[in-house]
C-alpha cells in the first residue's frame, strides 16, 4: 500500500474519533487478553513504547498504572485526541504521543516494552520493522505482538476478505509463521497463544453487529466474553499473541 493511500485510510479511520469518558478496567470487553498479558509481566517494565497506539487507549491505562509510556501513530487525527485525553486524564506527566511512523523520532535503546498490537499485518515489510523495534528496546526488553490469525474461523469461511481490504491488511500469520519471523529477527520466543473466539471477530468485524457492540460491552461484556473464549475450542481462535525478549 502506498505511503499517502495509507495515510489517508487511517486519518478516515479516526477520523470521528471522540474522547475517552473513563480509562478502561482490567476486564474491558475488547482489550481484557492484552491486559492479562501487562499484569503478568508487569514487574518487568517501566518505559513503553506503543507502535500505533491509535487515541491512547492502551497507553493511558498503562500509564494509569505508573508507567512512562510513549505512543507513536501515523495518523494526525488519532494523535490529537490521544493528547487531549491525555490531559483530561491528567496524565499528560506519564504519557506523550509523537505523530510519526515508526521508527522516526524514536530514542534507540529506550524502553523496557514495546506493544505491538494489531499493526504488523498492515506493514509491507515485517522484518524490517522487528529489526527496528530491536534498536529501541534495551537488552532484554520485551515485545507484545497481536496479530489477526489466518485460521480465524470467519476468515477460513471467506468473510473477511472485504474486511481486510478495508481495514489495510496485508497478510495474516499461522502461529508458526509468527514463531518463525520473530525468531530469525534476532529475539527469544517467551509465549505465544491464541484468543479472540467467532462471537468477539464478529462483533468486531461486521458492521452491522458492530452496531451493537457498545451495548454488549456495557451490559454483558463478562457473559459474552466467557461465552466466546467456550467457541475456541470447538472452532479455533480469531487472533494470535506473542511475547518475545531483545
Amino acid at each position: 500500500m502506498k505511503k499517502q493511500k495509507k495515510k489517508k485510510l487511517y486519518e478516515t479511520y479516526h477520523g470521528n474519533r471522540k474522547l475517552q469518558k473513563h480509562i478502561i478496567s482490567d476486564n474491558n470487553f475488547t482489550y481484557r487478553e492484552i491486559i492479562k498479558l501487562f499484569k503478568e509481566y508487569s514487574d518487568q517494565y517501566t518505559s513503553v513504547l506503543d507502535i500505533g497506539s491509535g487515541v491512547g487507549t492502551i497507553g493511558f491505562y498503562l500509564a494509569s498504572k505508573g508507567k512512562k509510556v510513549t505512543g507513536i501513530e501515523i495518523s494526525k487525527n488519532a494523535v490529537k485526541i490521544a493528547k487531549a485525553n491525555a490531559k483530561s486524564f491528567e496524565l499528560d506527566k506519564n504519557i506523550n504521543f509523537i505523530n510519526a511512523e515508526f521508527p522516526h523520532k524514536v530514542h534507540r535503546e529506550n524502553y523496557d516494552l514495546v506493544i505491538f498490537s494489531e499493526v504488523i499485518e498492515h506493514l509491507e515489510n515485517d522484518q524490517q520493522v522487528l529489526q527496528d523495534i530491536r534498536t529501541v528496546l534495551k537488552p532484554g526488553g520485551l515485545l507484545i505482538i497481536t496479530t489477526p490469525s489466518i485460521s480465524a474461523p470467519l476468515y477460513k469461511m471467506g468473510l473477511l476478505t472485504s474486511f481486510d481490504k478495508e481495514v489495510g491488511h496485508l497478510r495474516r500469520y499461522t502461529e508458526e509463521e509468527l514463531k518463525t519471523l520473530v525468531k530469525e529477527n534476532g529475539y527469544k520466543i517467551i509465549s505465544v497463544g491464541q484468543h479472540e473466539g467467532i462471537i468477539k471477530n464478529f462483533l468486531f468485524t461486521n458492521p452491522i453487529a458492530g452496531k451493537f457492540l457498545r451495548f454488549v460491552k456495557w451490559n454483558f461484556s463478562d457473559l459474552i466474553s466467557a461465552i466466546d473464549s467456550a467457541t475456541i475450542p470447538l472452532f479455533g481462535a480469531s487472533n494470535i499473541h506473542l511475547i518475545a525478549k531483545k
